[in-house]
């Protein structure tokens, strides 16, 4: 992705958290200037902090030179990786992750280590509850540790079966828990059984009930910019653009279809990548459609339920659109093949997965969690 991509995770965290930000840097363009000036590499880090560590970071960045941010960076990046839902000290709470964030200064980058960090969140414990928590904190911190392992094998590919030997061997020797947050990541991009065996017709009447259900009336400058571009696509990818993405491209918003034009010119001669490139932007823009009940799930446990926003919306792949560009053609292609099964039998569990399974590819957590 490119730098402003990361910037915009940024600025839609700060809304999503409700974070308050110094007066420095209230006015968000004034923020988006000094984040600019950042390395992209930087950014990336930010992009995937959590409510604590990001609001941390706002607060004293701009003391700090250019030298001490990245310092700082690689310090909240990797106590962001402990910390994240799959992480293996994912179970910490806010007041401990802030005071962990009180000792940073003080931790070199040998210092961030699971064990370390977990003691240091102890002693927030002991403050708070008094000695006699500091024991049972720890064979509890241990056991949530398996559980977020478990946890985090499952999402990565691992069986129940070859997970429970897993779990059982650090269960004898836990100098080797964190053996387990390091393990190859398996083929997660898999076809639900009860997706498979649909005949050809069938999957076509219910592909053309998609785009029927997407029709609607364009306005004149819209839909010239859009024949415009379609013109382009057709030069670009010769016979190779069915009737029926035309008609699901004239609805594409203009920059998303012109995104797709310079997605297919970069790909030069390879037409094995234009081809899935096109169905793509073709299932994807189908899915997008498909409207569910979503809300935001970065809340507190204490915010009640009026002040979490619940709406109707689909699901916006069209973000996803850098992360695919970087995927290889089979990662690709199996994720087109998700994507048009999910088609034939469209649910909100089946869509949430393709989704988190999407943005795990960049190491961000998604913003949104599918309600009923």
């Amino acid at each position: 992705m490119q730098k402003s991509d990361y910037i915009q995770f940024i600025l839609d965290n700060i809304n999503v958290f409700n974070l308050d930000l110094p007066n420095t840097i209230q006015n968000s363009e004034n923020l988006k200037s000094n984040l600019e000036s950042l390395d992209e590499n930087v950014l990336k880090a930010i992009a995937g902090f959590n409510k604590n560590i990001l609001d941390y970071f706002l607060k004293i960045f701009l003391e700090k030179s250019q030298e001490e941010i990245s310092k700082l960076v690689k310090k909240l990046a990797k106590i962001s990786y402990f910390i994240r839902p799959t992480g293996n000290l994912s179970y910490l709470s806010p007041n401990q992750i802030v005071y962990v964030l009180e000792k940073l200064p003080s931790l070199e980058m040998n210092d961030i280590t699971p064990e370390k960090i977990s003691l240091i969140a102890d002693e927030q414990l002991e403050k708070e509850f008094g000695g006699a928590q500091t024991q049972y904190s720890k064979t509890e911190a241990f056991e949530n540790q398996l559980a977020s392992a478990r946890y985090y094998l499952s999402r990565i590919g691992y069986k129940k079966q070859e997970i429970d030997i897993k779990i059982e061997e650090v269960s004898k020797d836990p100098s080797k828990l964190d053996e387990l947050f390091t393990l190859e990541v398996k083929e997660i991009y898999n076809i639900p059984e009860e997706l498979q065996g649909d005949e050809p017709e069938v999957e076509q009447r219910i592909i053309e009930h998609h785009i029927q259900s997407i029709q609607q009336d364009i306005n004149n400058e819209r839909a010239e910019k859009v024949a415009e571009i379609l013109t382009n696509i057709k030069a670009e990818v010769g016979d190779k653009l069915p009737e029926n993405y035309i008609r699901v491209f004239k609805q594409m918003h203009p920059d998303r279809l012109n995104r797709a034009y310079k997605f297919l010119k970069e790909s030069k001669r390879n037409d094995k990548r234009k081809e899935l490139y096109l169905e793509w932007f073709f299932s994807s823009h189908l899915l997008e459609n498909i409207e569910l009940k979503v809300e935001h799930w970065q809340v507190s446990s204490r915010s009640s339920h009026e002040n979490v926003g619940v709406y109707t919306a689909g699901v916006s792949f069209s973000r996803y659109d850098n992360i695919i560009k970087e995927f290889s053609d089979d990662k690709l292609a199996k994720v087109l093949s998700i994507a048009r099964k999910i088609l034939k039998k469209p649910s909100k569990k089946r869509i949430q997965k393709l989704g988190q399974d999407l943005i795990a590819e960049t190491g961000f957590d998604e913003h949104l969690y599918f309600t009923d």
